[in-house]
């Protein structure tokens, strides 16, 4: 019975060295001081989501989302980007690669319309690349190498991708200098420093003189601890608490990876995306017909593409397809026709595409349930086959019918 606890004692601290090594390596990836790990705040937070609740609520979301998951999980590894990455799609919006209105942040990575256009991703009628999977998260990476090229920290780079550099350089600019201060009081009002301080100062006020911050902070780095900022956050208020909390959450996560407690994160997705060019104008309903694969399925790996045809201002566009279903794809590509449209005075325009499809173009007075009983189809498939929730319709929009 002696021995058999020796054994169990010895397996018990072998087992926690090793999650200690495991979760120091997640904090000096990130760029964070070792001695993190037993800030109070950091760990009442591993505690929470380590809860067996919350465990089986994100592994069901992880399970759910298998697909998404792979994708982000390949990106980290190829771009050889810390472990802790993979859990922004999780925090930000559940691996849901999701909408949620015109001027509002979207996709896995939740970009802002703006942030798209820095990053060269296409936003308009016909296009939103912010929900293209595989686009969306080569875009995120480059994003955040390029704050961690100016940070030199990774957990900085992904702050800076949270509540936005500008927040962020201001933040720990201000924070190095008080703890320079804290270390050094009678160095409080020399020139120098009151210099700093009207540096900062005045960005606050004007939000100009970026490069300001980036002097402050590069001068008393030496000084700057995050423990620090922590602590003392809610007096100073550096940071949004918001994004301390969401920094502290991605620590945490990564901290339950390690101890294998996300089983999902390993699932299987149901195939592996396979990227295709098509030509223009050709209705995804055909495209998914092709290669035999439910519609509603298809739309929702092609999330990226808003309308029911792909755009006619390029030659092709990118679409994704189960890697199966390729050599099918290959085979029925080249039989499929764009649609033509023959429009007259913009008022009702009826193209047979098939026997069975009709192309109708809003006007004056129409609404789905109008034109439901025009066509003698049902309401609810009229909406879903035109991909739309609400009854809102413009003048100039174009439905398709199926009878």
């Amino acid at each position: 019975m002696y021995k058999f606890f020796i054994l169990l004692l010895f397996l018990v601290n072998t087992l926690f060295a090793n999650f200690l090594e495991d979760d120091l390596k997640i904090l000096k990836d990130l760029g964070l001081e070792s001695s993190f790990l037993s800030e109070k705040s950091l760990l009442a937070t591993f505690d929470e989501y380590s809860s067996s609740y919350n465990i089986n609520y994100y592994n069901n979301l992880l399970r759910k989302s298998s697909l998404n998951v792979q994708i982000v999980k390949n990106e980290i590894q190829n771009e050889n980007l810390p472990d802790a990455v993979f859990f922004i799609p999780l925090l930000e919006a559940s691996f849901v690669n999701q909408e949620r209105g015109k001027n509002s942040p979207a996709g896995l990575w939740q970009i802002m319309p703006l942030t798209a256009k820095n990053l060269r991703l296409r936003n308009d009628e016909s296009i939103d690349e912010r929900l293209d999977l595989i686009k969306s998260t080569d875009a995120a990476s480059s994003y955040l190498k390029k704050y961690y090229k100016k940070l030199d920290k990774w957990y900085l780079a992904i702050l800076a991708y949270n509540s936005g550099e500008g927040n962020v350089a201001e933040g720990v600019a201000r924070s190095a200098l008080d703890r320079y201060l804290e270390l050094n009081p009678n160095m409080n009002n020399t020139p120098s420093i009151n210099n700093y301080k009207k540096m900062l100062s005045d960005y606050r006020i004007t939000k100009r003189g970026f490069s300001n911050l980036y002097d402050v902070y590069n001068r008393f780095e030496s000084s700057y601890s995050f423990e620090y900022l922590v602590k003392n956050n809610k007096e100073n208020k550096y940071l949004a608490e918001s994004s301390i909390t969401y920094m502290k959450k991605l620590i945490a996560f990564s901290m339950i990876a390690n101890r294998d407690l996300f089983k999902s994160i390993d699932k299987k997705a149901k195939y592996t995306l396979e990227k295709v060019k098509a030509p223009k104008g050709i209705q995804l309903r055909s495209l998914s017909n092709a290669i035999n694969m439910d519609y509603n399925e298809f739309r929702n790996l092609n999330k990226h593409i808003k309308k029911e045809t792909l755009p006619t201002d390029s030659k092709s566009y990118n679409i994704y397809i189960p890697q199966n279903k390729l050599e099918l794809y290959n085979q029925r590509i080249v039989t499929i026709k764009p649609i033509k449209e023959n429009v007259i005075n913009t008022k009702i325009v009826e193209t047979n595409i098939t026997n069975k499809q009709i192309i109708y173009i809003i006007k004056k007075g129409d609404s789905f349930e109008s034109i439901s009983k025009k066509y003698k189809v049902d309401l609810k498939k009229l909406k879903s086959d035109n991909n739309k929730k609400s009854n809102l319709i413009k003048i100039g929009d174009k439905i398709e019918i199926y009878k």
